[in-house]
């Protein structure tokens, strides 16, 4: 009876032992030889199985609940994206917008600084000026007006005194007028240019 077990068990061995050297390591073999041609050959192997696959019913239902989870992921990570982005822009704005208004304030204090440096030279002056140094001044400040910008020029001569802020916009060229005006309130415009109309005319 033992004899007969060990036979038993020995024949068992040994068909297990033929199933793996003559079908399951050849076919092994075989199949990573096939792989390797198909891959140099440029197919991509594992999409092309995921396709066939996705045709068996029950592989089919597996593959399609995967590719649902993945894109609802997707979708999840885009929207989370998109929410980012909109806050980044928003924030970027706030940073523009406070450095629009930091820009402003520079360029009126640049021209505050002007406008003193020129009170400072004026007071500086001998009372009796030669007629060079006057008209060599006065062409400094027109230049200095023609370079500025019209919003600034048109809030800083209603501060001067009506003869020196039509002299000023009478030297100055008339385009360079047009654009300061426009940056008035109507009260001055209507003013300086009715002054100008009345300089011009004497």
């Amino acid at each position: 009876m033992e004899q007969f077990e060990k036979e038993e068990e020995a024949k068992k061995t040994g068909k297990f032992q033929w199933f793996l050297f003559v079908v399951f390591i050849p076919l092994l073999f075989t199949i990573s030889v096939v792989l390797l041609i198909l891959t140099f050959s440029g197919i991509n192997v594992f999409e092309q199985g995921k396709k066939y696959a996705s045709q068996l019913p029950f592989v089919s239902q597996w593959i399609e609940g995967t590719e649902a989870n993945e894109k609802k992921k997707l979708q999840e990570q885009i929207v989370e994206l998109k929410a980012t982005i909109v806050e980044k822009e928003k924030q970027l704005k706030r940073a523009n917008d406070a450095i629009k208004e930091k820009e402003a304030e520079i360029d009126a204090l640049k021209q505050e600084i002007a406008r003193l440096q020129m009170e400072k030279e004026q007071a500086q002056q001998p009372t009796t000026p030669s007629t060079e140094q006057t008209d060599a001044t006065r062409v400094d400040v027109v230049k200095m007006y023609e370079t500025m910008s019209p919003k600034k020029a048109a809030e800083i001569i209603p501060q001067m005194s009506d003869q020196e802020a039509v002299h000023l916009l009478s030297k100055l060229k008339a385009d360079k007028v047009a654009a300061i005006l426009e940056k008035m309130d109507a009260q001055n415009a209507a003013k300086y240019t009715s002054l100008l109309a009345k300089k011009a005319n004497n």
